[in-house]
């Protein structure tokens, strides 16, 4: 009987990356912390460009909103995943990318919110500052 030339999603492949994500799993601890750090120094260096010409900042500030959230709430979900359930890289890898598309349609929908929040904070301390 032939077989079905379309295969099914798995959770075992990992853009060809799997045999190296399932042999040291903790890679991927690395990698939820590593990633939006180095992701954030082009963004911000994208993002002081597009302020120097002037331009729309939005998705600049859903970009580095997305990176910051994604290395707090992204790292401590992959701990708190690769200590209570199997070490399987590939599957935390996934859950990683979950967090971060999670985030940046958070991001997405309130950054304007969340920019303000930030100018609200900066106005704060400056008050408490100056009394």
């Amino acid at each position: 009987m032939p077989r079905n030339s379309m295969m099914g999603f798995s959770f075992n492949t990992f853009f060809g990356l799997e045999d190296r994500i399932t042999d040291y799993p903790e890679v991927v601890i690395f990698g939820a912390m590593f990633v939006p750090l180095l992701l954030f120094i082009p963004v911000a260096l994208i993002g002081w460009i597009f302020r120097k010409l002037k331009l729309n900042m939005y998705i600049i500030h859903v970009l580095l909103y997305t990176l910051l959230f994604t290395f707090v709430i992204g790292a401590l979900t992959i701990f708190i995943l690769f200590f209570i359930t199997d070490k399987n890289g590939v599957k935390l890898a996934y859950c990683w990318l979950a967090v971060f598309a999670g985030m940046f349609m958070f991001s997405l929908i309130n950054a304007n919110t969340i920019t303000k929040m930030f100018t609200d904070w900066s106005q704060i301390i400056k008050d408490k500052q100056n009394q």
